[in-house]
């Protein structure tokens, strides 16, 4: 294993031996349908590298993970759930922590624009944003280092909301700038020079929602920040990500998300490893709305349990208390549950996380 390790480093260094600023276009950045990505989930405490500029090091060499991958899609928009609402749409994408939410995107030569999604939000179920008034360019071709724009764009929401669907008209604008390039150093000593940063920043807000018969909904404000590291030679796809979302009402969050994402191998420490192998989960996917979680210690240990949606937000607290050394079973009610994809966050003395994805069908 160490042997393999060492060979796919040597493999990454010398492709990535010509240092050069590296330049987005059509060809090197969409990803045709039917592709697929494994990326690597990481802490989401972690730093996001600040350093601005040209030929400069984005430092990730201690960026931990939980041992866990997510899958991302890229379909035929005519195959998807989103097919009539998004016509125009050359690309879908979707990944395996959700089975409900889905973009669409248009390419040309010179752009790719957002034509809009499809989300499961809190409070609002199943909504789709269609920006059929004026698309959202995210990228223009050719972009590189110290390029920028901003982008206004316009659309509807439409969700069904206590039995009636409802739409409202939303507007906003985006920002993109390529603030940096580099070397990006990433764990198990991968060094990828020539990695351009790319920044996004989204503004959205709907008009206010009228519903027949109740109380009119105030405006849902969307605010999102994207950071990729882009390597063409290497991946269409970006090599690290930075994901921060949110749906606001009134000043308070209705839903927000923080995701880390790597294409390449993620530090996980021997302690991790270890607690890794003695965290279980059974049944998976689940069997008569009880899953047992069985964990082994060394020593008593202060636990706390927490079942999370797959944009991090807790749904319950399983347990929080000490458990004594042995083996110990902790029952999961899911009864409550929708079918799909979970998390079960095991913190341990308030320090070392571990993550177990759970299938509840």
């Amino acid at each position: 294993m160490k042997k393999l390790i060492q060979l796919f480093t040597l493999f990454i260094v010398l492709s990535s031996s010509v240092v050069a600023q590296p330049i987005l276009t059509q060809s090197n950045f969409v990803i045709a349908f039917t592709d697929s990505v494994d990326y690597n989930i990481a802490d989401t405490n972690t730093v996001v590298n600040t350093t601005v500029g040209a030929n400069v090091v984005f430092d990730y060499s201690n960026l931990k993970g939980y041992g866990m991958v997510q899958k991302a899609y890229y379909l035929n928009p005519a195959s998807t759930p989103g097919a009539s609402s998004f016509p125009t749409a050359t690309l879908s994408e979707k990944s395996d922590a959700s089975n409900e939410n889905y973009t669409y995107s248009k390419s040309s030569v010179d752009s790719v624009t957002n034509i809009g999604f499809i989300a499961d939000i809190i409070d609002f179920g199943l909504t789709t944003a269609t920006y059929n008034v004026n698309p959202e360019i995210t990228m223009k071709f050719p972009f590189t280092y110290g390029d920028s724009f901003t982008d206004p764009y316009a659309g509807s929401f439409s969700a069904v909301i206590s039995g009636f669907t409802v739409t409202t008209n939303a507007a906003g604008s985006v920002d993109v700038v390529a603030d940096a390039w580099g070397r990006l150093d990433l764990p198990n000593s991968v060094s990828i020079d020539s990695v351009l940063r790319v920044k996004r920043v989204e503004y959205l807000i709907t008009d206010p929602i009228v519903i027949p018969l109740a109380p009119t909904i105030p405006p849902i404000t969307v605010e999102a920040t994207i950071i990729n590291y882009y390597k063409p030679s290497i991946s269409k796809a970006p090599i690290l990500s930075f994901v921060e979302g949110s749906y606001s009402q009134n000043g308070s969050v209705i839903q927000e998300n923080s995701t880390v994402l790597s294409k390449f191998p993620i530090i996980i420490s021997v302690d991790e490893l270890n607690i890794e192998k003695n965290i279980e989960l059974f049944p998976n996917p689940s069997i008569n709305n009880i899953v047992n979680l069985s964990i082994l210690l060394e020593n008593s240990t202060d636990v706390q349990v927490d079942l999370l949606n797959t944009l991090g937000q807790t749904i319950q607290q399983v347990a929080n208390k000490k458990l004594v050394a042995g083996k110990s079973i902790l029952k999961i009610d899911t009864s409550n549950l929708k079918s799909g994809v979970y998390l079960v966050s095991v913190t341990l003395n308030k320090k070392t996380k571990t993550i177990k994805k759970l299938i509840v069908e």
